[in-house]
């Protein structure tokens, strides 16, 4: 909702685009014929082409409502709006905040890693796997400890965990599925939040909140040690080239600064929650996001402009 303020004060009139909605606002691509495609998605106040908008906020979409229907026909009505979906975000053209396509890639955390390490960035030893014979031997050769933490983003993941080879959770876990493990980085944390070419730091100190792995334990003591954050210029310029290697546009990237110097790479979340971040430091992080959005990316050759207000997505 707070873009939506700021966009106003732009000058711009948002519109919300709600996904869950879609069965009642309705979505319709049009191909074929000898003509270009064109995919209009509904919105309260109509239908639009994501082309022929300034922009579109897309940041953690609802899942489409299909919870009235049956069970079988429930099933069918998820897959075929998870296939048309997926057709039109990545045929539909448009700035996208994120692109969905890029995003949906970049949110897999061994893509990350591995996009990481090829930008020249610090990423921490990791083993992902379901085995716990093998995660307890990777955990025992890590000399400073190895934590184990989700490779998705649901609140059954839980927090960011120390490996103890006695605690039968671990076993539990792993039955569960596949996690990440890694050396334990010490040091302080840091949050950095990246809107187009704009780079905003946090540094923050996770054993305030009674736990050194996660400061989401308690983020009430640890948002008290938060604090704008200088990066090295070349770390800022490897976190550009991951985001341009993935197709992000917006991240909220996750790093450990090391006692003895450097700097880890732990994840980057494509909708990272960010105005934490700006209550904490100052940051214009939402303004900055509303003037990224505000400018569409500059008008690129062949693209259709119009008029027409931004929608966007809580």
């Amino acid at each position: 909702m707070l873009i939506a303020l700021l966009l106003a004060d732009l000058g711009l009139r948002p519109v919300p685009f709600f996904l869950s909605r879609l069965p009642g606002t309705g979505l319709a691509a049009l191909l074929g014929g000898g003509g270009p495609g064109r995919c209009l998605l509904g919105t309260p106040e109509g239908a639009f082409d994501p082309a022929e908008v300034r922009a579109i906020w897309w940041r953690r979409p609802e899942a489409v409502e299909t919870w009235p229907f049956d069970p079988a026909v429930r099933r069918l009505g998820e897959a075929e709006w998870a296939a048309a979906l997926g057709g039109v975000v990545r045929t539909a053209g448009g700035f996208w905040v994120n692109d969905p396509g890029s995003e949906e890639v970049a949110r897999r955390k061994l893509v990350q890693l591995e996009a990481a390490r090829l930008v020249g960035l610090p990423v921490p030893r990791t083993l992902v796997t379901n085995d716990l014979p093998r995660a307890l031997a990777f955990a025992r050769s890590c000399r400073s400890g190895a934590i184990v933490k989700s490779l998705g983003s649901t609140e059954e993941g839980g927090y960011t965990r120390a490996v103890d080879p006695g605690n039968e959770w671990l076993d539990r876990r792993l039955r569960a599925g596949p996690a990440i493990f890694q050396e334990r980085v010490h040091g302080l944390d840091l949050r950095v939040t990246i809107v187009g070419d704009e780079v905003f730091a946090m540094s923050m100190d996770a054993r305030a909140g009674g736990d050194p792995d996660d400061v989401r334990v308690d983020w009430e003591r640890v948002s008290a040690t938060a604090r704008p954050a200088r990066l090295p210029a070349d770390l800022r310029r490897r976190l550009l080239a991951l985001q341009r290697r993935l197709g992000l546009r917006y991240g909220a990237v996750d790093l450990r600064r090391r006692r003895g110097g450097g700097h880890a790479f732990l994840e980057v979340n494509p909708g990272g929650q960010w105005m934490h971040a700006e209550a904490a430091t100052g940051h214009p992080i939402g303004a900055t996001l509303a003037r990224l959005l505000a400018s569409g990316g500059g008008v690129a050759k062949g693209r259709r402009t119009s008029a027409r207000p931004s929608p966007w997505l809580p």
